[in-house]
C-alpha cells in the first residue's frame, strides 16, 4: 500500500461514516470523512486522494464525479460507490468508478476491499499539492 495513501469518505450517513472510519483507522489507513459533496470538493481541492467511497445517492454526486472525470487518468483517485438501489448500467460512468457495493455495508468487508484497492495504488499523496 502507498505510504500515507488518503482515503475520503462521502456519505450523508453518520453512522456509515464513523464505523468506515474507524475499520480504516483500525488497518492503519488515513481517512478523512465527510457528509456532503460541498465539503468532499472542498477536500478534494486541499488534498490528494487515493481513493474515494461515495454515496451514489448523495446530492450532488454528479459534482464530484464531474471534478473527478476533469482529472487526468493517471492522477484520478479509485472511486467505490455506495447504492441502496440499483444503479442503471448508464448512470454510472465506468472509467471512473471501479465498484459499487450495495447497501446495507458490512463495514469490515468494506474496509478489506479498500485496504485492498490502496494495495494496488502507487502514489504517495504526503506534502502533494492538488492540481
Amino acid at each position: 500500500m502507498a505510504r500515507d495513501a488518503r482515503v475520503l469518505v462521502v456519505d450523508g450517513d453518520e453512522s456509515v461514516r464513523a464505523l468506515l472510519g474507524k475499520a480504516l483507522l483500525d488497518r492503519e489507513v488515513r481517512c478523512e470523512c465527510v457528509a456532503t459533496t460541498d465539503d468532499a470538493l472542498a477536500a478534494l481541492g486541499k488534498h490528494r486522494y487515493a481513493l474515494v467511497v461515495l454515496q451514489l445517492e448523495i446530492e450532488g454526486v454528479e459534482r464530484v464525479m464531474a471534478w473527478s472525470r476533469a482529472l487526468g487518468e493517471r492522477q484520478r483517485p479509485i472511486v467505490i460507490m455506495t447504492a441502496e438501489r440499483r444503479a442503471e448500467k448508464d448512470s454510472v460512468d465506468a472509467d471512473i468508478v471501479q465498484i459499487i457495493i450495495r447497501r446495507p455495508l458490512r463495514v469490515q468487508e468494506v474496509a478489506v476491499i479498500i485496504h485492498s484497492c490502496l494495495a494496488a495504488v502507487a502514489i504517495d499523496s504526503e506534502g502533494e499539492e492538488p492540481q
